[in-house]
């Protein structure tokens, strides 16, 4: 069953409808606040939630988006809400991902294993710097693999905005990571 149709049937009383959706995001859905929340049972507990949310609210999705963005807008904000109850300051930092991704060792050595180690930390420091717009942009861009019109739609900006704050988070984290890789290459056996 196609998911807007799924939806639509849904909002008109149809709650068996709503079980296709269900199996078809929950493990997307459970990445996306894992990475945000970066512990498993809070993920567990935030997915939950998200997903009695939509069930509650799928009376609004009015299909000007796609069901998965306004799906992730939910579960976004579920995030959000549980970083304000924590109060932390920095509600969005899936950091991990993006770090696994620039390490493409299959069977590191432990050398390489600390070397590995030491690069994640010097990234998650970059991202750290970056403005939370651009951390935004750069993570549903990199780490959830959004196009850049889905982005925009998201985060209500135009497609220019959204390319100029990828182009900028990209060129900030060049810059604060190009001396450590240099220093690093230098250092490397």
């Amino acid at each position: 069953m196609h998911r807007r149709k799924a939806a639509y049937r849904t909002q008109r009383g149809d709650t068996e409808a709503f079980g296709p959706l269900v199996v078809r995001y929950q493990r997307r859905v459970y990445n996306h606040i894992l990475g945000n929340v970066r512990n498993p049972e809070t993920a567990k507990d935030l997915t939950q939630e998200t997903w009695l949310k939509t069930f509650r609210a799928i009376h609004t999705f009015r299909g000007n988006s796609t069901f998965a963005s306004w799906l992730y807008r939910i579960a976004e904000n579920a995030c959000i809400d549980y970083f304000r109850k924590q109060k932390k300051a920095d509600a969005i930092e899936p950091l991990h991902t993006v770090a696994e991704r620039c390490i493409t060792d299959t069977y590191p050595s432990p050398c390489q294993d600390i070397v590995n180690q030491e690069l994640r930390e010097y990234l998650r420091a970059a991202i750290e710097q970056l403005t939370l717009i651009r951390k935004q942009v750069f993570r549903l861009y990199y780490f959830h693999e959004f196009p850049i019109k889905n982005i925009a739609v998201r985060l209500k900006k135009s497609e220019g905005t959204i390319k100029s704050h990828l182009r900028n988070a990209r060129l900030q984290l060049q810059e604060y990571l190009t001396p450590y890789l240099k220093n690093r290459d230098r250092v490397a056996p």
